[in-house]
């Protein structure tokens, strides 16, 4: 019998949308709310907010939050697709038989050793 078996995990790229602080923005417009209101209901300081509109990525826990809040008032598209007519990307199937029905997402490779 052989040794163990060794497995090398290699993370992909980060693929964060480079124009966030402007998807931010549109959703803030299209809430109706101030930068203050708004992170009064994500419970974070204005100056995260600032933050993020000038380039700094939100930490997975403030990124949850803006999903969920923005899933609770209808909001998403403007999170993630940028633009105000495009349907949520996993129900865009229904339309078009082309598009894929779920966002790709390759988090890890495992290769044998």
């Amino acid at each position: 019998m052989g040794g163990r078996q060794q497995w090398v995990y290699r993370t992909g790229p980060s693929r964060f949308p480079k124009d966030f602080p402007q998807r931010l923005d549109s959703l803030r417009e299209a809430a109706g709310l101030s930068w203050r209101g708004l992170a009064r209901m994500l419970r974070v300081d204005v100056r995260a907010l600032r933050r993020w509109r000038d380039g700094v990525r939100p930490d997975a826990g403030h990124l949850y939050a803006l999903l969920q809040l923005a899933d609770e008032m209808g909001l998403l598209g403007y999170l993630l697709t940028g633009s105000v007519g495009l349907q949520d990307p996993l129900t865009r199937g229904a339309c078009d038989p082309q598009a894929p029905t779920r966002p790709e997402t390759p988090r890890t490779l495992a290769t044998r050793v």
